[in-house]
């Protein structure tokens, strides 16, 4: 039986917010760490990540089973490999969707010897590892932001006032035709901010 190979350092920040936080073994000690996501997790209406429902998450909630803890509260996971999956990019690693997308890149490093580096006491692989972490999480915010109109199954997080962009919460929403099916005529919404679209008012066809 091989041993298990659990984490080394898990990152998580707030949209919007410019802190990220860094929870590591070398710091936290494993049962820190993986209480300080369980923690963050539970305070979240949903979660970010990228291929997170394939890999990140699964591999969290058995570290939760591991230390003890409970799952943390139900919630939305907006996964945006998925998304990018629709968008027909020839490639859809991270480290191409985004420069190619305009945005910024992965860190690069040694691969595996950087994570034997850091399982042996390696401060300064250490350090590189927290980089490496970090940058993964600000590069997921800023692929979120850029294709946020184009995450079919986003979450409504905006205010009960449907005069709100479900996405993205913002009130600046446009009236922009309609949208008809064989039953309905109905009010397509734009929202100037972010670009998301939602559906109004349905008018039944006689």
């Amino acid at each position: 039986m091989l041993e298990h190979g659990g984490l080394l350092c898990v990152g998580a920040k707030w949209l919007g917010k410019k802190k990220v936080h860094l929870f590591s073994e070398w710091k936290h000690g494993r049962k820190g760490m993986v209480e300080a996501i369980h923690a963050m997790l539970s305070e979240c209406d949903a979660v970010i990540t990228y291929n997170g429902d394939k890999f990140d998450l699964p591999k969290l909630h058995g570290e939760f089973l591991l230390q003890g803890l409970a799952p943390p509260p139900p919630l939305t996971s907006i996964d945006l490999y998925k998304s990018v999956r629709k968008l027909g990019f020839f490639m859809n690693r991270l480290g191409f969707i985004g420069p190619f997308l305009g945005l910024s890149n992965k860190l690069e490093h040694e691969g595996i010897n950087l994570w034997k580096k850091v399982e042996a006491g390696d401060r300064d692989a250490q350090r590189r590892m927290a980089d490496y972490c970090k940058q993964d999480v600000k590069l997921t915010e800023d692929l979120y932001s850029k294709i946020l109109p184009y995450i079919k199954n986003h979450p409504y997080l905006g205010d009960t006032d449907p005069h709100h962009c479900g996405s993205c919460g913002s009130e600046k929403l446009q009236k922009r035709g309609f949208r008809r099916t064989r039953c309905f005529t109905i009010q397509r919404i734009q929202c100037t901010d972010c670009g998301s679209w939602q559906s109004g008012a349905r008018k039944k066809v006689n």
